[in-house]
């Protein structure tokens, strides 16, 4: 295992536990989330304060307080992708993967692609 996945798998079981401060602690200062449902204006705020204040919104609060289960990590040099079964603590499941960039050893880029899990799926293979 790499260093920047064991970092990654780091920050995962961080956010999994609801450890906000220490989920922080693993994000580089110049972090920046490609979530379109982060705000983030640049010339008022840094990326790592608008991704944490993400947490704070309505559904930031249910993916903390919900499960993560983790399916699969791959690394490549800077790159660590995570592929999880998450279930908001409202019931929502869906599949996401998460890709992460790994500067100075934290993470200082975020891309997610989410995937509500269908109720009739038209094949019997699944998310995972």
């Amino acid at each position: 295992m790499t260093s920047n996945e064991s970092l990654v798998r780091e920050l995962v079981s961080r956010f999994r536990a609801g450890d906000v401060p220490g989920f922080a602690d693993l994000l580089h200062e110049d972090f920046v989330s490609h979530n379109p449902g982060v705000r983030h204006d640049p010339a008022a705020t840094t990326g790592k304060r608008a991704f944490l204040a993400y947490l704070s919104t309505p559904f930031g609060r249910d993916l903390l307080a919900g499960s993560i289960e983790t399916r699969r990590v791959l690394a490549d040099a800077d790159l660590v992708a995570v592929h999880n079964h998450v279930t908001t603590a409202h019931g929502l499941e869906l599949a996401t993967v998460d890709i992460f960039r790994v500067r100075d050893g934290l993470v200082a880029e975020h891309w997610d692609v989410v995937q509500a899990l269908p109720p009739d799926p038209a094949n019997p293979h699944g998310m995972f």
